[in-house]
C-alpha cells in the first residue's frame, strides 16, 4: 500500500487508499492511535469499497499540527475537507472512532454535499461534563492526563490513556497486553503535544448545536461499560442527530473496533 500525502496550510497529511468498490469510505483514527490502528477493517473492507485511512495532524505520518493552532476539531476537519476534494470523492461513508467521531460530527455538520452515510463509534459532542452535560472528563479526570504528561512526559501520558482497567476491561488480560502493545507505538509516535490537542483542545469543545444539521444516514454505535464515553452519550446521539439510529454493544469498553471487530465490521458492511 503506497503512502500518499496532501499539502495542507502549515504541513502535509498522509493517507493511504486501500482497496476498490462502488463506495468510498474515508476512516478516522482516535486518539493516541494512527490509520494503522483500522487493520481489521482494511483487511475486511479492501474487497468491498474504496477504503481512504488518513492520519490527522500529528500522529502516524502525517506533520504536527501547527505552532498557531488554536481549534484542533476544526484543523481536523479543514484537513479532513482538503482530502476529500483532492480525492474528488462525494457520497462518502466517513467512520469516526471517540475524538475523531467528534471531528466526524463536526464534518457532516458542515459539509453536508459530502457525506452520504456517517458511522460514529463512542463518539461525542462535548467531552467534559458541565451544568447541563453530566457526562465524559470530569476537571480532575482531564487533570489526570494532563499531570502525566507533565510530571513523565509521553510515556507516562501513553500509560494513563491506554491503562487496561480504563479501556480494556472488555477482554482477558493476555489480550489487553496484545492492545497495549499494538498501541503504544502509535501514542509515542504521536507525542504529548499532538494528544494535548484533545485533552486542552478537543475536550473544551461543545458541538450539541451543530447536530441538526447533520444531513447524512448516521449509525450511532456505542459501548455499554466504556467509561470516557458513557453509553448514554449515544442515546443522546440518537435523539439530537436527524433520523440516527443507534447499536449499543453490551459488555464492550471504549476500543471495541479492536476488541469486538468482527461485530463492528458487520455494522459497517450493512450500511454499505
Amino acid at each position: 500500500m503506497e503512502r500518499q500525502f496532501i499539502d495542507v496550510p502549515g504541513g502535509r497529511v498522509a493517507y493511504q487508499v486501500v482497496g476498490d468498490g462502488p463506495r468510498t469510505v474515508v476512516w478516522v483514527h482516535g486518539l493516541p492511535l494512527d490509520s494503522d490502528s483500522w487493520a481489521h477493517q482494511r483487511r475486511h473492507f479492501a474487497p468491498l469499497a474504496q477504503n481512504v485511512f488518513p492520519d490527522l495532524r500529528g500522529y502516524g505520518h502525517s506533520d504536527k499540527l501547527p505552532a498557531d493552532c488554536t481549534d484542533v476539531t476544526q484543523q481536523y476537519v479543514d484537513d479532513l475537507h482538503a482530502l476529500t476534494a483532492t480525492l474528488d470523492v462525494e457520497d462518502i461513508v466517513l467512520v469516526g472512532f471517540a475524538s475523531a467521531g467528534h471531528v466526524a460530527l463536526r464534518y457532516a455538520a458542515q459539509h453536508p454535499q459530502r457525506v452520504s452515510d456517517l458511522v460514529v463509534i463512542n463518539a461525542s459532542p462535548r467531552f467534559r461534563r458541565g451544568p447541563d452535560w453530566p457526562w465524559g472528563f470530569t476537571d480532575e479526570g482531564i487533570a489526570h492526563f494532563t499531570d502525566a504528561a507533565r510530571d513523565g512526559g509521553i510515556e507516562a501520558l501513553t500509560d494513563a490513556v491506554l491503562e487496561p482497567s480504563l479501556v480494556f476491561r472488555d477482554v482477558d488480560a493476555e489480550e489487553a497486553g496484545r492492545l497495549v502493545e499494538w498501541f503504544r507505538p502509535m501514542s509515542l509516535h504521536a507525542g504529548v503535544a499532538t494528544l494535548l490537542g484533545f485533552f486542552d483542545g478537543i475536550s473544551r469543545d461543545d458541538d450539541r448545536a451543530l447536530l441538526p444539521l447533520i444531513r447524512a444516514r448516521v449509525l450511532v454505535v456505542a459501548a455499554t461499560i466504556g467509561q470516557e464515553v458513557p453509553s448514554d452519550v449515544g442515546l443522546y446521539l440518537r435523539t439530537h442527530v436527524p433520523g440516527a439510529r443507534l447499536v449499543e454493544i453490551p459488555g464492550a469498553d471504549h476500543f471495541v473496533f479492536a476488541t469486538r471487530p468482527a461485530l463492528i465490521n458487520q455494522l459497517i458492511e450493512q450500511v454499505l
